[in-house]
């Protein structure tokens, strides 16, 4: 059995929850665990979870991927490099209908602690969004995919990439003596 850990991030309201939901109506026959607390307003309280159990297709390996969103709000920022430190992989949610410096900002927080990363530009149907072009030409060293998690679009797609940079990662470190 592999366990592997990937964690959301991104600002406050960015769509972080909103891929762990989709994903687990997408997942729900693999859904193995769910914690999540949220406001009235709908916001995340400390942190949300979300653990799958499949089974890989080549080598028949029993998976379990937990899936973890930072909390967005600022008052939370000591906890996050803790939860950096423990990851397979990263997700970061850049927010398309917020400015560049906002999500740069909040991206520089993982750069240094995050091993695997992949960008999921979320928020791709607001009006004035930040061009894809924009997003993938300043994280042109990641994998970028456009979504609109609120819709579905782009969830799966992203989980995808994520669980291929975090079983990447999972092999190099077991094959190193």
């Amino acid at each position: 059995m592999i366990e592997l850990r990937i964690l959301y991030h991104g600002l406050g309201m960015a769509g972080k929850t909103t891929n762990l939901e989709k994903l687990k109506e997408l997942y729900r026959d693999v859904v193995f665990d769910r914690f999540h607390q949220h406001t009235k307003e709908g916001r995340t309280v400390y942190l949300d979870m979300l653990s799958l159990k499949l089974k890989t297709r080549l080598e028949n390996v029993d998976l379990i991927v937990s899936l973890f969103t930072t909390p967005g709000q600022e008052r939370f920022a000591l906890m996050r490099p803790w939860l950096f430190g423990h990851a397979s992989a990263v997700v970061f949610v850049f927010d398309s209908s917020r400015s560049v410096e906002e999500n740069i900002r909040s991206f520089q927080e993982i750069r240094d602690h995050a091993g695997g990363l992949v960008v999921q530009a979320n928020k791709r149907d607001v009006e004035n969004a930040i061009e894809l072009e924009e997003v993938k030409r300043i994280f042109s060293d990641y994998t970028v995919v456009p979504a609109v998690a609120i819709e579905g679009i782009g969830v799966i797609e992203t989980f995808r990439e994520a669980l291929k940079v975090a079983l990447n990662g999972a092999r190099k470190t077991s094959s190193t003596p």
